[in-house]
């Protein structure tokens, strides 16, 4: 379980000062723990919907709890997806792409990539947010962080890394073991299913055929994966799954 600890340590701005031996490769083989801490950071969101939901509405409880994860995250994965947006989006060769990935300047692309991002998660849930009840509220934001990270676990697949930073974070999860991440989506579907039932199955399967086509076509653009590409798959994953399941709630 210390492989979570590290999880909060590096993708949180949650201060824990335990110190875990052998980071790195904790967090190769903690990936079977993905779904769980994404459940954790879901449950710590969705206790501040559920106080903001006292006071405001479930639309305005939303905004907040999407403020709340920027602070909570530091922007981590946003950070990636705007990053990812630039490179791949560039129409230049592979090398560019990367270097493009690496600038700490915001492109064009990874701004509308951000309004793309936030859109798809609140017209979705404005939609259907007079339908829900606080229970249900309360699920879709776990849910949604959960998912993200499902969506990154299936990322890890026998992985190649391309970037350009040998002693970058992706270089981590190289090697992942399959069953590791078999692990991690079959805990994460079986949450799903307790929550929702069996049709938020059907609205995962899209989300995972579409990581899959991502995935496939960052290898066809730069050969493999580097930390951008692999964190952006946390905000795709959450921008298909709040769009299908505002169609099945």
């Amino acid at each position: 379980m210390k492989s979570i600890i590290l999880y909060f340590q590096f993708f949180t701005q949650i201060p824990i000062p335990i110190p875990v031996d052998e980071p790195m490769e904790k967090m190769k083989t903690g990936v079977k723990y993905f779904s769980v801490f994404g459940l954790l950071v879901g449950l710590i969101e969705a206790l501040f919907f559920f106080g903001a939901a006292q006071l405001v509405s479930f639309n305005i409880a939303w905004i907040i709890v999407l403020f709340v994860d920027l602070v909570l995250t530091g922007g981590f994965h946003l950070d990636a997806i705007s990053d990812m947006a630039d490179g791949l989006f560039s129409s230049r060769k592979k090398e560019r792409m990367l270097e493009i990935m690496k600038d700490s300047r915001v492109g064009s692309n990874g701004v509308l990539i951000l309004i793309f991002y936030y859109l798809m998660l609140l017209v979705p849930f404005f939609e259907m947010s007079s339908d829900l009840t606080m229970k249900t509220a309360l699920y879709i934001v776990v849910a949604m962080n959960m998912v993200g990270k499902m969506g990154i676990s299936l990322m890890f697949y026998n992985m190649t890394y391309s970037g350009s930073n040998p002693q970058g974070l992706g270089t981590t999860f190289v090697g992942v073991k399959p069953i590791n991440i078999l692990i991690a989506q079959l805990v994460g579907l079986m949450t799903l299913y307790l929550m929702f039932g069996i049709k938020i199955l059907i609205v995962y399967g899209i989300v995972f055929l579409f990581i899959l086509l991502y995935r496939k076509m960052v290898y066809r653009k730069i050969e493999g994966l580097n930390g951008d590409t692999l964190g952006a798959a946390s905000p795709l994953s959450q921008m298909i799954f709040m769009l299908f399941v505002s169609m099945v709630i």
